[in-house]
Formats: structure tokens, C-alpha cells, sequence
């Protein structure tokens, strides 16, 4: 079976994303490499969206990405999303067409708003890919746990995504720098 590995930033963020907008459908893009297994390592994740999914703002969003990308030896991978409705977990079919026509066998990973808690104990994602193999989600305790005091200490306030980042690119770095590094520092710190 193969694995997708999710760095603890990677999953921080998502849950982070969703906790910021939990009226909205969030989405974002999937940063990192695919390994020599077969498998896939998720090493960053960029939030995109939290209302109805736009094709122009994706578009100025890849364009940006694949400077990125080429420039740190990684790839765009695929997309995560969240629905806006609790108990929705059908799969967004506007977002696999567009992963579809911009990445070769997309990941998507959906959040399972129903296993979203401040004190989860269970990952809160589900993996979808193109390919035929059989994938699993490799996310630790500690990286749960991770989340869940990244989003005791109110984290989600920091959050950006490319949206903000839209509306004020002055004050919005959709790549959560200072994000990420209180995230380390809350890592570092605890466990």
C-alpha cells in the first residue's frame, strides 16, 4: 500500500484553514514531491480559497506556484478542500476538473468536517487520486495533537489565504511564514 506522508505544517494549516472559515467551502493547493516508493510527501500546503471557487484567482495562483516550485525542487501535487455544509463529504467536481487539467494524477485531500474538534483524536482527512493503487494517510499523533494546540492557541487568526492575499497583498503572505513558525516554535516546545 502506498503512503501519503503530510508534514505537520501541511496538516496544521488545513485544519487551521477551515477552522478560520468554518461558514465557507476553503481550498487550497498541495506542495511537495512524489517519492521513490511510489508514495506522495505533502511538504506544504498553500491556501487558496474560502468562497466559490473562481478559476482567474487559481490561475494567478499556479503562476505563482510554479516559480515557487521550480525554484525549491518541488511540485504542485494536488488540492485540499473542506465543504461549507457539515455533513457534505461529496467530492467537489469543479475542483477535480480543474486539478484534473493542471496536475498529473492530482491528490485531493478533503477535510471530514465531522471529525473536526478542538480535541480531535483521529485524522481529519480523506485521500483521493486518480491512480488505481491504494493509498493510505500517515499522520502521527503528535501531528493531531499538533493541530489541536495550534488551534487552542487561536492560530487560525493568523491564517492567510490567497484571497486575503487578494484583497491586501501588503499585509497577507499566503505562504504563512510567521504562520509556520509558530507552529515550529509550538512543536518544538511541546513535544
Amino acid at each position: 500500500m502506498e503512503k501519503i506522508n503530510i508534514s505537520s505544517i501541511s496538516y496544521c494549516k488545513i485544519i487551521l484553514h477551515a477552522i478560520k472559515y468554518p461558514h465557507c467551502q476553503i481550498k487550497g493547493i498541495l506542495i511537495g514531491k512524489n517519492n521513490c516508493e511510489g508514495g506522495i510527501n505533502v511538504l506544504d500546503v498553500i491556501p487558496a480559497l474560502h468562497s466559490a471557487l473562481v478559476v482567474p484567482p487559481i490561475e494567478i495562483l499556479f503562476v505563482h506556484l510554479d516559480n515557487y516550485c521550480c525554484e525549491n525542487k518541488l511540485e504542485i501535487i494536488g488540492f485540499y478542500y473542506a465543504n461549507n455544509i457539515f455533513n457534505n463529504n461529496s467530492l467537489d467536481e469543479q475542483l477535480l476538473k480543474i486539478a484534473s487539467d493542471k496536475i498529473n494524477n492530482p491528490l485531493i485531500l478533503q477535510l471530514d468536517n465531522s471529525k473536526l474538534s478542538l480535541n480531535a483524536i483521529s485524522p481529519c482527512l480523506r485521500a483521493y487520486c486518480q491512480k488505481k493503487s491504494l493509498y493510505s494517510l500517515n499522520n502521527s499523533d503528535e501531528t493531531i495533537s499538533l493541530a489541536n494546540l495550534a488551534v487552542q492557541n487561536k492560530l487560525h487568526k493568523n491564517i492567510a489565504d490567497f484571497e486575503n492575499h487578494l484583497d491586501d497583498p501588503l499585509i497577507f503572505d499566503f505562504f504563512n511564514s510567521d504562520l509556520n513558525e509558530k507552529i515550529l516554535y509550538i512543536q518544538n516546545n511541546n513535544f
